[in-house]
């Protein structure tokens, strides 16, 4: 078996605690040498206290940012600085599951092509501590990650080598800036997700590292700017409708669809899989399956993708 250093960038501002539980859940991990770099973007000194008692543990790096740099920029500063030749990340509010190291590296060494490794994960309710597992599709590619992030999360680990040094999240995105990383790797090398729970994404109401409202409206029209020449004529429609949605909702997604009927089948098309997506999701809350809409979603794009039907592209 292939001796691996698995770095896991792990970027934090203002939340100690939560950092403490981020950072010993990576820790924790048997069976993969680990490489954990903490990046403190600019936080008070309680973090830095936490950080501290990090780095007595010889395999922890703790870089420390002058100035914010958000998100972005802060998993930037933990790439450029990592060593291993395997690269992860983790949330400071979240946590890898007993076990994650090493189904990653067992995956990512039984196929030697293989880009990227994910997996499912469980949606955790600290209030009040019920949680669900997400399980999205398993069969996907870059075509359908054009249209929807099936790995809905930050987390996934790379195999360095087969991407060069211009590994880095996009800055420019306030938003979407995971799924575009995602979608970059999957346009040169295979994507895997794994049917098993190895990630815990944790809800407890207190302002997470990635942004909704204006920056969730402004990410997705930039990700739909720059992936645009890629994507069918549907596809950019159905990125068109959920900016109308973000920006006026269900009627400014209505007046969009509206708007679209120059091209009759891609407007149907990109329609029917957000109205697809919208209902499944409602019924996934019912069943406490966060997944069911990434999987719904999945079934309705494969035959489309997968038979060459770009619908119109340059439309």
């Amino acid at each position: 078996m292939t001796a691996h250093v698995l770095s896991v960038v792990l970027p934090t501002r203002d939340r100690p605690d939560l950092l403490d539980r981020a950072a010993r859940s990576v820790l924790d991990q048997h069976g993969v040498e680990i490489e954990l770099v903490v990046v403190d973007d600019a936080s008070s000194p309680a973090t830095g206290e936490v950080t501290s008692r990090l780095a007595e543990d010889h395999r922890v790096r703790v870089v420390a940012n002058a100035e914010p740099l958000g998100p972005g920029g802060s998993r930037n500063r933990g790439i450029a600085v990592a060593r291993g030749d395997l690269l992860g990340f983790c949330d400071d509010d979240d946590t890898w599951l007993p076990g994650t190291a090493r189904a990653v590296v067992d995956s990512l060494d039984g196929d030697p092509g293989l880009g990227v490794v994910t997996s499912w994960h469980r949606v955790v309710h600290d209030g009040s501590g019920q949680s669900a597992d997400y399980r999205g599709p398993l069969d996907y590619g870059a075509p359908e990650l054009l249209w929807y992030n099936f790995v809905a999360l930050p987390f996934g680990v790379i195999r360095r080598t087969l991407f060069g040094e211009d590994l880095a999240v996009d800055t420019t995105l306030p938003s979407c800036e995971d799924w575009d990383l995602w979608l970059r790797c999957a346009q040169h090398h295979p994507i895997r997700t794994l049917p098993r729970i190895l990630y815990a994404y944790h809800q407890h109401g207190a302002q997470r590292v990635t942004r909704g409202g204006w920056g969730d409206r402004v990410g997705r029209q930039r990700f739909l700017d720059k992936h645009a020449a890629s994507m069918s004529g549907a596809c950019r429609r159905y990125h068109q409708l959920v900016v109308a949605q973000l920006d006026g909702g269900r009627t400014g997604a209505l007046e969009e669809l509206a708007s679209q009927w120059h091209t009759p089948g891609a407007a149907l098309l990109a329609g029917s899989v957000l109205a697809a997506g919208a209902v499944s999701s409602g019924i996934g809350t019912q069943r406490h399956d966060p997944g069911l809409a990434a999987r719904v979603t999945a079934s309705l794009l494969r035959p489309v993708v997968r038979a060459g039907r770009n619908d119109e592209v340059g439309a």
